[in-house]
């Protein structure tokens, strides 16, 4: 049985915490409590022992997963959280017919950057200055149309 579950309002301030802890842009609580249950919206946590974990959200746009954040709170990183919620957005996505998932990660974090890789998530270009007018984005694409890895049985 998995951990992963729909992201609910009632999440909201433990992800707006993570968020404050991992990104230095991060969403406020009424952003994050907008997007639960949002048509066209895919947000997931990980529950441990009632609290969040780790999270991630996309948006459906296009046939496609333009994926907002993928993060897992800092004392319970190394564990394979983030693994866990990329097999389940990866999962999510494909049962939903996408026909893939993008996103954008600063070109300086290797360790989610080695994550997206471990994935089959390549390459497709760099948004230069994307952070706050300093760090390029690293754009990355993945195939998930008819992906068969990733479904469950």
């Amino acid at each position: 049985m998995t951990n992963v579950t729909d992201m609910l309002a009632a999440h909201a301030k433990e992800v707006a915490a993570i968020e404050k802890a991992t990104f230095a842009e991060p969403w406020s609580e009424r952003q994050i409590e907008e997007i639960c249950g949002r048509y066209g919206v895919v947000a997931r946590v990980y529950l441990e022992d009632g609290r969040v974990a780790g999270y991630y959200s996309y948006n459906c746009v296009c046939g496609d997963g333009y994926v907002n954040n993928v993060a897992v709170r800092e004392d319970a990183r190394g564990r394979g959280i983030g693994k866990e919620l990329m097999r389940d957005m990866v999962y999510t996505a494909s049962l939903a017919g996408l026909e893939g998932l993008t996103l954008e990660v600063r070109s300086s974090n290797v360790i989610a950057r080695k994550l997206y890789e471990s994935f089959g998530f390549k390459v497709g270009g760099i948004r230069k200055n994307f952070y706050q007018n300093t760090e390029d984005a690293i754009i990355y694409w993945l195939n998930v149309g008819g992906n068969d890895d990733f479904k469950r049985g």
